[in-house]
């Protein structure tokens, strides 16, 4: 082989490199796009206090796990964290606003995500007190069928 031909395959190859990071850059903001979109989802049925748009974000897996900002135990499985929990949780407030406050870090395998960050939580609690209050978070997403959904929501009070 020639030095021309040489030259040349070894061009092709770091063009091929390059198109191929340049492909996995793409799907990466693709995916962290979509990883947002669902946590958004995720606070606007928190918001809502919606139990059918809060399943939907959430992995139907043994697995999921919740821990709240009042909880005293993890909570495992579909049934539990999600059927059972966020309608208990729904059940204590007239009303809620919770909303991302502050992203510290998003990352992604492209099967698996993690997001860290601080939430905002304003409402009003059945018995008319106010609530208010900073909480830290994470949460670990999964994707399944194109689609990114909850397997884990860990959150807790700032201490003030």
């Amino acid at each position: 082989m020639n030095r021309r031909n040489i030259v040349r395959l070894a061009l092709a190859s770091v063009a091929s490199i390059g198109l191929d990071a340049a492909d996995g850059a793409a799907q990466q903001v693709s995916d962290i796009d979509a990883i947002k979109a669902t946590r958004s989802a995720f606070y606007a049925a928190l918001s809502a206090m919606d139990l059918k748009a809060m399943q939907a974000v959430w992995a139907d897996k043994p697995y999921v796990v919740v821990i709240g900002p009042a909880s005293k135990a993890v909570v495992v499985g579909y049934e539990n964290a999600v059927t059972n929990y966020w309608p208990a949780v729904f059940a204590r407030f007239r009303q809620i606003t919770a909303s991302t406050s502050a992203i510290a870090q998003i990352q992604t395998d492209g099967k698996l995500a993690w997001v860290v960050g601080t939430a905002s939580v304003v409402g009003e609690r059945q018995d008319g007190g106010a609530v208010k209050y900073s909480a830290l978070f994470t949460d670990i997403l999964e994707k399944e069928g194109g689609q990114w959904r909850l397997i884990s929501h860990h959150a807790h009070r700032v201490p003030e």
